[in-house]
């Protein structure tokens, strides 16, 4: 079980209109010399600024591999991130890890896609898996339930209903631009998802599916025909 970033339960308690503690407060005073680091370097232009939040990256997140592409305008909460080998996180997209985040090797994180992985949800992208512009990947999100609210993250805890659940995208998939992958997934292995779609069950491997997650047809994916001489 992934232990969540301090900086979530001092948020709870201020939502929750408990009293912070003043160690509360020193926390977040003295975060203040990186996080002016990393406001400069999160638009740092270039291949330097790629390096250079590449290089302080490692430092800050659970792990970075080599040749990981950082672009422009990402932002990061939570250090319980792993980005393996040669993946390529793409501008403004925003990663929020409350239990755990792994992204494979050579995995594309397309323009402005949001991946929040909730309390006990870990979120696995795995290896060779493109994700298009524009995507949304929630493992946890409110829920219906009678005499609660919705109201997202400013609504008391006791007042809503969460739901939680892992996804897991396997090798080899393909997530279209501009979908929704809720809580409780799983996408099978080398499987395509249409562009637009919301997915909110498992689906199978070696398949493509339109977006209302139903069955398109066969993929014919044979990854030993990929493999380097």
């Amino acid at each position: 079980m992934a232990k969540p970033p301090k900086d979530y339960y001092i948020f709870k308690k201020y939502i929750d209109e408990e009293k912070n503690s003043i160690g509360d407060y020193l926390y977040f005073f003295i975060r203040l010399p990186l996080n002016l680091i990393e406001w400069i370097l999160r638009d740092l232009p270039g291949p330097a600024g790629m390096l250079l939040r590449r290089l302080y990256y490692s430092i800050l997140l659970k792990r970075v591999g080599r040749n990981v592409l950082i672009a422009e305008g990402v932002y990061f909460q939570g250090n319980n991130i792993e980005l393996d080998d040669w993946c390529y996180i793409d501008k403004f997209c925003v990663f929020t890890s409350i239990s755990k985040i792994r992204i494979g090797k050579r995995v594309h994180i397309g323009i402005g896609t949001i991946v929040h992985a909730g309390l006990d949800s870990e979120i696995t992208i795995d290896d060779n898996t493109g994700v298009a512009a524009r995507c949304n990947l929630y493992s946890s999100s409110n829920a219906y339930a009678r005499d609660k609210r919705m109201s997202g993250p400013m609504a008391k805890s006791n007042q809503v209903h969460t739901k939680y659940g892992k996804i897991k995208i396997e090798k080899d998939c393909f997530i279209g631009i501009g979908s929704t992958i809720l809580p409780n997934v799983k996408i099978g292995y080398a499987s395509i998802v249409s562009a637009g779609a919301l997915i909110k069950k498992d689906l199978a491997e070696k398949s493509i599916f339109d977006e209302k997650g139903e069955f398109i047809g066969q993929r014919i994916f044979d990854e030993n025909n990929l493999m380097d001489k």
